[in-house]
């Protein structure tokens, strides 16, 4: 499952790349998915990997993690892209949907 980690800080430096890394790290199933980066004037992203559970359940463990190691953050948005595979299936799906529903009338 892939994770986009979002993270405003008033003045984002080396510290704040450093505890953004150690949280990717710490919930990643595969330590070379994580990459962080400046996104926005004061945001920093995490993108990573986390072994594919309902995002109900992984939610509590990235706030947490935030809670932990990262102290300094004024806003938080996380969210859950799909990959092109993940992406593929759900277009091949609502066209399938589609289809049938014409046929039905």
């Amino acid at each position: 499952m892939n994770v986009l980690v979002r993270i405003q800080f008033s003045s984002p430096g080396e510290d704040e790349l450093a505890s953004m890394r150690s949280l990717a790290r710490s919930l990643t199933n595969s330590p070379a998915s994580v990459r962080v980066f400046a996104d926005e004037p004061g945001w920093l992203v995490a993108e990573f990997t986390m072994p594919t559970e309902p995002q109900y359940a992984a939610l509590p463990k990235i706030e947490r993690e935030i809670r932990l190691c990262v102290w300094d953050r004024r806003d938080v948005r996380i969210g859950f892209p799909m990959s092109e595979a993940e992406r593929a299936r759900a277009d091949r799906k609502a066209e399938q949907r589609r289809l049938r529903r014409r046929r039905a009338t």
